[in-house]
């Protein structure tokens, strides 16, 4: 012990100090400029460099161990300065990397947020350009279509019972067809005018929207005996007259598609997470599930016109008026058995 204390003594005031200092300067060099192994070979190429000048100078250290425990010592602290450096190097290089990865990630991310909005402009401009489009055509398209009920309708007047009754009964298809057609032109009107985002959103009680609407079908539900009930319904924001035509519509065709049985109606909320789950849930003929999605499209019937009347639009425009509030639609049905049509909002 009194040897390597010694020993300690003598390599901490001698000239290995300044001798290990100086071949830290290439041995640091070729770790971060090359590789540890050949950090690790000019450590040991140094360390018998010094043991080998120390043996042949014979250095008057207190003992003659002292020269290969100043050696052992030296290449010691090569060693841990090299695989010190080398981790430090590994870790920068392993940084520089995760840097240089996430400047292209935000590169791209950038060049993709831009490319979105492009598209989301471009698709924003082309769908205001075919609403446009829509309610212009229908506008247009009803002013004609107006004239030639009019005129339709003196010839009846004039001539009925008049002329061959195939004559009448021609222009008794004429008469619907026209009246078929201006209600396809009101339905795209309408439809139109939902647009593509609700305009005018405050918060509004949907018990006083659902009493809107069933004041508006009054008329249907005293021709059909209809029940209309509805629970304690939420608060939430809305676009006043979005929504009730959204209820009028769910709850007209409720009426509309019914059975043998009168029609009853019952409207429910349920709060689930962070939206509000609105149903309407009737005892009509019901839709079989394979047409589940397909009704929420234009134009799409499932029955003849002559039997329910209608234009397939109303529940597309049921459909843009839910997107519009952030929301979705869907029906849970069984032929036969009645329909439940649900739209979520969300709670914002």
């Amino acid at each position: 012990m009194l040897v390597l204390l010694v020993g300690v003594a003598d390599y901490v005031t001698g000239a290995e100090l300044s001798i290990s200092i100086f071949y830290l300067i290439p041995i640091s060099l070729s770790v971060l400029f090359v590789n540890r192994r050949v950090g690790v070979f000019f450590s040991v190429f140094s360390s018998a460099t010094g043991l080998t000048t120390d043996l042949m100078v014979g250095h008057p250290y207190s003992h003659s161990v002292i020269v290969y425990w100043n050696n052992a010592i030296q290449l010691g602290f090569f060693l841990i300065i090299v695989f010190i450096l080398s981790a430090l190097k590994t870790e920068y290089e392993k940084t520089v990397k995760l840097n240089s990865d996430l400047q292209d990630t935000l590169s791209d991310l950038r060049k993709t947020q831009d490319e979105l909005e492009r598209k989301s402009q471009d698709l924003a401009r082309s769908n205001t350009e075919l609403e446009q489009f829509a309610y212009v055509a229908a506008h247009d398209l009803k002013q004609p279509l107006v004239v030639a009920g009019g005129y339709i309708n003196r010839l009846r007047r004039l001539y009925k019972d008049k002329v061959d009754p195939k004559a009448d009964r021609f222009i008794e298809y004429a008469s619907d067809a026209i009246n078929r057609m201006e209600a396809l032109i009101n339905a795209l009107l309408a439809y139109a005018r939902v647009g593509t985002k609700a305009k005018d959103l405050k918060v509004a009680d949907y018990n006083e929207i659902v009493e809107c609407a069933i004041t508006n079908l009054q008329a249907e539900i005293e021709k059909s005996c209809a029940i209309v009930t509805y629970d304690r319904l939420p608060s939430l924001l809305a676009d006043h007259i979005q929504i009730i035509q959204l209820f009028q519509n769910l709850i007209g065709n409720s009426i509309k598609f019914r059975g043998e049985e009168p029609p009853r109606v019952h409207i429910s909320a349920e709060h689930k997470e962070q939206e509000w789950v609105i149903s309407i849930c009737d005892n009509g003929i019901g839709i079989d599930c394979r047409h589940s999605t397909s009704i929420f499209e234009i134009f799409q019937r499932l029955h003849d016109s002559s039997k329910y009347p209608g234009t397939g639009i109303g529940l597309a425009t049921c459909k843009k008026i839910a997107e519009n509030h952030g929301g979705r639609i869907w029906v849970e049905s069984c032929p036969g058995k009645g329909s439940t049509f649900k739209f979520a909002i969300p709670i914002r």
